[in-house]
């Protein structure tokens, strides 16, 4: 009897241990099918990680800027005057019954003096995520090169040209990350939708009507196959 408590209380702390090493995505987000092709929508202040609270904040949260009439929540603003930062989401197309392929990335923004941001996604621009300003090129990496002075869903990246928003995305979970270009206080990234329908153009209404979802506790099943495992 002891000998199984020994045993069971191991594989509970394996698992504890284990956990700090499972990648998690954006935990709360929304999923439409609209067009000829599936959505994922999640909230810019929704982000993974970014490499330090100096450049992409909050605007209301972190009292950035007081985020425009008619936000969806809080937005992310560039705050740091200069300074070259990241900020990073995790995102499963499969939740939205999402294939690989080429996706859209589309935001809803405010942007009126085209201080523009360069995009880069896992897979599409590498194989690693990077720690140091990749080599990025414009047009191909660019996103919201565009006067934008009032809330705007906008899918074209650099004075409409495609430009850094059509992306080839991966089965499953896809890492994104937005680095600093131009952009200022000026900006304000509220909502960021994915479309695999590349012609599609979203709305607020479509937004509001999209389905909530949320991620599971953990990953799909692997707890139970982690256990199995080392049950073994």
């Amino acid at each position: 009897m002891f000998q199984r408590f020994q045993v069971t209380l191991g594989l509970t702390l394996c698992i504890l241990l284990l956990q700090p090493f499972v990648s998690f995505a954006v935990e709360e987000f929304k999923v439409s099918k609209n067009g000829k092709g599936e959505q994922i929508w999640f909230e810019a202040e929704a982000f993974d990680e970014r490499d330090s609270a100096d450049v992409y904040k909050l605007g209301k949260g972190e009292k950035a800027v007081d985020p425009a009439d008619g936000a969806f929540g809080d937005i992310i603003t560039n705050a740091g005057a200069g300074k070259k930062g990241w900020i990073r989401y995790n995102f499963d197309i499969s939740r939205a019954g999402g294939k690989a392929g080429d996706w859209r990335f589309i935001g809803r923004v405010i942007n009126p003096s085209n201080h523009s941001d360069w995009l880069w996604v896992l897979g599409d621009d590498g194989d690693k995520i990077p720690k140091d300003p990749p080599a990025f090129v414009r047009p191909n990496h660019i996103i919201f090169e565009e006067n934008i002075p009032e809330w705007t869903w906008k899918k074209t990246g650099d004075f409409g040209q495609d430009a850094g928003t059509i992306n080839e995305l991966q089965d499953g979970e896809n890492v994104m990350m937005i680095w600093t270009r131009q952009s200022s206080l000026q900006v304000q990234y509220d909502v960021f939708c994915w479309s695999s329908d590349l012609e599609y153009q979203p709305t607020d209404e479509d937004y509001e009507k999209a389905e909530e979802k949320t991620l599971p506790v953990h990953p799909d099943g692997l707890l139970t196959t982690t256990w199995a495992r080392l049950k073994q």
